[in-house]
């Protein structure tokens, strides 16, 4: 994982959204990425998966993830190429669970009002700082802690602790 990335935002969440509707109840034991990847927000969008570019970034409101967040739903948007979601919080357990799969996300307060789908985004994940290339505006999210990074660019925290 970069330290620093820069991203076209794909998807703009609201409040509250429910982690299971990520990849969908039906799909809740699938454990092979190639179909969670096809499946990945189907009922938001159908042609999400086709549409999004590997390195591109979601953006999301409170609580996102709230729910019976499901290792799947994490595994969907790694595969078909989502670099990070950044979000105004995060339902802790799905914080938690997405930092075990190295998926890295970022608390922003306020990005909904600052970042529109297509803007560019630069995130630099130690410091905290995210600039909207498109808008020139500059913000301040919560810096990913040292020890989180390192579990993120080990690949996950089971790849951490073999490293440990």
């Amino acid at each position: 994982m970069e330290e620093k990335i820069q991203g076209k935002t794909v998807w703009k969440f609201g409040d509250n959204f429910n982690a299971d509707l990520i990849v969908g109840s039906k799909y809740i034991a699938e454990s092979n990425a190639e179909v969670l990847g096809e499946v990945c927000l189907r009922d938001f969008d159908p042609e999400f998966a086709k549409r999004v570019q590997p390195g591109d970034v979601m953006i999301a409101g409170k609580n996102f993830g709230y729910g019976h967040p499901h290792q799947q739903g994490i595994v969907s948007l790694k595969k078909v190429g989502v670099a990070a979601l950044v979000a105004e919080s995060f339902y802790p357990l799905w914080y938690r669970m997405a930092i075990f799969y190295a998926f890295p996300i970022v608390i922003c307060p306020g990005i909904t009002q600052n970042v529109n789908p297509d803007d560019l985004l630069e995130i630099e994940f130690s410091t905290g700082n995210i600039v909207n290339v498109t808008t020139r505006q500059k913000m301040k999210a919560e810096p990913v802690p040292t020890f989180l990074m390192e579990v993120l660019q080990s690949g996950g925290l089971i790849k951490h602790l073999q490293k440990k």
